[in-house]
């Protein structure tokens, strides 16, 4: 049952409350360029830093309360129309759009991405350091070097926009990469409010588990990560898959592949759902060699139209120069590297090499595994807990990632995601990393927690008058509280 006085009105104002502070602390925390010349994103003092890491933080803490009480709304039944959704969807978003990037700079690796390619360079030999100028100089020094890791299709679509901005305007480049990420976002809400009407679910649940969800909008929103596309094109591959539009759906997903590799974990899926939906074994077969042929069709014209050519195939492993502590075979292959150091049988280096190896077959096998149960799962259910299997056993997983199966799995599925424990596993992804997207301060920390702090305990206040009192929030659904609701009452 929902808490008393909670509406979907109160949580789209709470929510974009939330999202205002956190994009105004933005401004002075969030990952801001070197060398803007006009003072717009300009780096701040240590002091205005501290003050919009405080404002971030208050705005966040906002921002997830009101979407885990929209979620209990949802929960318990409550009407929620489409456009109220759709109001409390921009509600929040909008906000985040004009301003600096948050929780990543990976942003200025795809414009300087963007302007090698212009200039008709080779984006999978060089690395933004051989550009020079504003846009190279923001790339972070250990990816200055590096190969672009990602398809020809988003290479494409960040050429396309620093040949609108110039490449001399880092500002300009950032927003035109933020509406690429709006236009996924917008393929993920029609993707999912369609595949939620053919599994009768309610489009209410799915959008609140998949684009409402801070964890997406604050990555692919405010990140301008090129997942957004990725998943956004997808999402609409499925949709079409789900509508016996084959041909259509294995174009689509292949142009997601084209921007970011694990989206033809998606096209392997819907390809054994549609195969294995086949009445008879020779029907299978030509349904299986006709998505083949389309495919590979759509690859060669796809990077014939981009043309970038195949380099990109080869720069796949680049991420995995990165450490991150939420891979588990890095994990665990550093421990042993420790320990086979310590007594003398090999390095470190071999010991993750090793387990990497280990975690990359129990990737491919989940995917397998997932493929095989298409026919009798579903393509969406299949693809997300496939990528969700491939994210775990990956070399390198960052938060965002955890969103390729996030998505489509909340079409068929939401309430898996609803899941206390799945929220509270969201809620760790977004502490993760720091809205500057670099190593946290002394002063940084501090100033978050005392904006978070901040924001709960105006909620305490205020909570008996509109809200509820903030420390329930995480105990109703276990219905540990309903004896106090009772003698409140």
């Amino acid at each position: 049952m929902a808490e008393v006085g909670v509406t979907v009105r109160g949580c789209r104002l709470l929510g974009t409350l939330g999202s205002v502070l956190l994009a105004a602390g933005s401004w002075s925390a969030g990952a801001l360029p070197f060398g803007v010349p006009d003072g717009v994103w300009a780096q701040r003092s240590p002091a205005h830093t501290v003050l919009g890491a405080a404002a971030s933080y208050a705005g966040l803490v906002l921002l997830v309360i009101a979407w885990w009480r929209l979620g209990g709304l949802l929960r318990s039944g409550e009407p929620v129309g489409r456009r109220q959704l759709r109001s409390v969807l921009w509600s929040w978003v909008l906000p985040l759009v004009p301003g600096p990037l948050l929780f990543s700079n990976d942003a200025y690796s795809y414009v300087a991405q963007g302007a090698l390619a212009g200039r008709g360079w080779d984006v999978y030999r060089l690395g933004p350091s051989a550009l020079g100028g504003p846009l190279a100089d923001n790339v972070p020094e250990m990816w200055q070097d590096a190969p672009a890791p990602y398809g020809p299709l988003a290479v494409a679509a960040t050429r396309a926009v620093v040949a609108v901005t110039g490449e001399h305007h880092t500002v300009a480049a950032v927003l035109g990469m933020r509406l690429v990420a709006l236009v996924g976002l917008g393929l993920i809400v029609w993707g999912l409010s369609r595949l939620a009407s053919e599994w009768d679910i309610g489009e209410a649940g799915a959008l609140w588990a998949a684009v409402l969800n801070p964890l997406a909008l604050v990555h692919l929103v405010g990140g301008a990560h090129n997942e957004a596309l990725m998943i956004g094109l997808m999402v609409a591959g499925l949709v079409a898959f789900r509508r016996g539009r084959w041909v259509l759906g294995t174009v689509v997903l292949t142009s997601a592949t084209l921007v970011k590799v694990p989206a033809a974990v998606a096209l392997l899926c819907a390809a054994a759902w549609s195969v294995g939906g086949r009445p008879d074994r020779r029907s299978g077969w030509s349904r299986a060699a006709g998505i083949s042929l389309v495919a590979l069709a759509s690859l060669v014209l796809g990077v014939g139209v981009c043309g970038q050519g195949w380099g990109w195939l080869s720069t796949l492993k680049g991420p995995t120069q990165v450490y991150t502590v939420l891979s588990p075979s890095t994990d665990v292959g550093r421990v042993l590297g420790l320990l086979a150091e310590g007594l003398g049988v090999g390095t470190a280096a071999d010991a993750i090499a090793a387990a990497r190896s280990v975690g990359m077959l129990l990737g491919v096998c989940a995917v397998a595994f997932c493929a095989w149960r298409a026919p009798r799962t579903g393509p969406e259910y299949a693809t997300g807990m496939a990528l969700l299997g491939l994210v775990v056993t990956a070399p390198v997983v960052q938060p965002w990632y955890v969103l390729w199966g996030m998505v489509p799995l909340a079409a068929v599925a939401w309430r898996l995601l609803e899941d206390t424990r799945a929220r509270l596993a969201m809620l760790g992804l977004l502490v993760i990393v720091l809205p500057s997207g670099t190593a946290p301060t002394w002063p940084y920390v501090l100033a978050a927690v005392t904006g978070a702090s901040a924001a709960v305990a105006a909620l305490v206040a205020w909570g008996p008058l509109r809200l509820g009192a903030v420390p329930r929030l995480l105990l109703q659904e276990r219905g540990w509280v309903r004896a106090a609701a009772r003698t409140r009452r």
